[in-house]
């Protein structure tokens, strides 16, 4: 570690303190505050810190968060205690992330801890469950998400634990759970996750997404991730927005698989080879190649692209918004698409929540 100043380490010293008893960093205006000195000032203190890497820096935009402490001075890294309602895929991949630290696993058809036990034990609650759609396409069947969120709301009143949700949820919920359980502690924070490498994609995540009415909850879950994947950028914003990010997404890459097997019916019908096409077209940097391959099944099917687009669709219905591009992605995929294969996937349609068989 190169050298620092007397008043470099005092600065590096508040915020290794501050980072032990509040499990989060300070922000600027904090330790201007307590060295009474000018923002900008303080930010050059930090940035020299910084390149003499006394401090890590995350990569990201997260609003009002200082970096995570990598100094020599911690006799003991940080050991999360973490917590995780449901082991699909998602609750095996928070598990894997966050391997080193530890992990406490309820699920209800698996022989793990209780309930009770889990949140006990625990600091950060993830929240894994399934939000199947209705068969009806009328949106999404809370009924699990909410069962659970009444126990742990009892478990967790008036303490400093914090339930992350990681199951997807039409914009608006978490804020509903936050009104109805004030006396817990909520945040939303999507996953990104792709079936077939999962584990992978939680540990090289483009990003990390934060929402959470509540400044120290948003702060405390950036520094967990900040300590556990310093690389990804993180972004901090309210409940609704994070939930909307992850429907946005999925409804764009939906959107995307639709448009790339209609050119390839042109193409077809030109007597020309797609894939020629498509290599030329990506060339464009502001094309992604992505979700723009032609499977043998055609269109779009598993669990997430399916139920993401129909739930924001009926919610978009429901508040007069007209869904003309979503229909339309959703008929033509219904129109390609050889398999219906979301209709036999265990927890994606209710209410037989998939279980056709």
């Amino acid at each position: 570690m190169l050298g620092i100043t007397p008043k470099q380490k005092q600065i590096l010293d508040f915020i290794e303190e501050y980072y032990q008893a509040n499990q989060f960093s300070p922000t600027l205006e904090e330790i201007a505050k307590k060295f009474k000195r000018s923002v900008p000032t303080i930010h050059q203190y930090v940035k020299t810190l910084i390149d003499k890497g006394r401090l890590q820096q995350n990569s990201g935009g997260a609003r009002g968060v200082m970096p995570v402490i990598q100094s020599g001075n911690f006799s003991t890294k940080r050991k999360f205690r973490i917590g995780i309602i449901g082991y699909g895929f998602v609750g095996q991949a928070v598990e894997y992330g966050f391997s080193n630290h530890e992990i406490h696993v309820y699920d209800k058809y698996k022989d793990f801890e209780s309930l009770a036990e889990v949140v006990d034990k625990s600091d950060y609650i993830f929240v894994c469950l399934p939000t199947p759609i209705r068969e009806d396409e009328s949106g999404i069947d809370l009924s699990i998400m909410d069962e659970n969120m009444k126990i742990l709301a009892k478990l967790t009143k008036g303490t400093d634990k914090i339930i992350i949700i990681k199951s997807t949820v039409v914009p608006g919920t978490t804020a509903g759970y936050i009104r109805k359980y004030p006396e817990s502690l909520f945040c939303f924070n999507p996953e990104f996750l792709r079936e077939a490498s999962f584990l992978q994609d939680f540990v090289n995540a483009d990003r990390i997404v934060i929402g959470a009415s509540n400044d120290q909850v948003s702060r405390r879950v950036s520094a967990m991730y900040q300590a556990v994947l310093p690389l990804a950028p993180i972004y901090q914003t309210d409940p609704t927005s994070a939930e909307m990010v992850k429907y946005m997404a999925n409804c764009f890459l939906a959107t995307k698989v639709i448009f790339a097997n209609e050119m390839a019916e042109i193409c077809e019908k030109l007597g020309i080879k797609y894939e020629e096409v498509k290599k030329m077209v990506v060339a464009d940097k502001r094309i992604l190649d992505g979700h723009l391959d032609i499977t043998t099944l055609k269109g779009f099917g598993g669990k997430c692209f399916p139920k993401d687009l129909l739930a924001l669709r009926a919610m978009a219905r429901g508040k007069g918004v007209d869904t003309k591009i979503l229909d339309a992605v959703w008929a033509k995929n219904l129109k390609v698409r050889k398999s219906k294969d979301w209709e036999e996937i265990p927890f994606a349609v209710s209410p037989a929540f998939g279980n056709k068989s």
